[in-house]
């Protein structure tokens, strides 16, 4: 099995739900901004259990407490793949510091 193939199923493991955000983000009225690398935009945003955290291309990671689990629900979408380990789903999604600096239009 590859890293980018779906993995079974497990309801005892912790699930981690995750949406792309290309745009900004405007949590408290000011854009966040990644504090390793200043990007203010092209985010995935990661949902673990109660929390949101936001990731960046270069691998900086966060917990945004500004932004909700209300939030993330209201922009999440069913995914179509899960990975066995969360470092295979940052490099099949493109945010495992490979692609720091990259942006998309």
């Amino acid at each position: 099995m590859t890293d980018y193939e779906p993995a079974c199923h497990d309801p005892h493991r912790t699930v981690i739900r995750a949406v792309p955000h290309s745009g900004e983000l405007d949590a408290r009225g000011i854009p966040i901004t990644c504090p390793n690398c200043r990007a203010r935009r092209d985010w995935l945003l990661l949902n673990v259990r109660h929390q949101v955290f936001v990731r960046c291309r270069c691998a900086a990671e966060w917990h945004e407490p500004d932004l909700t689990r209300a939030y993330f629900d209201e922009h999440f979408t069913a995914p179509e793949l899960e990975w066995d380990n969360f470092g295979a789903a940052m490099r099949a999604l493109g945010f495992d510091g490979l692609l720091a600096g990259a942006v998309w239009p």
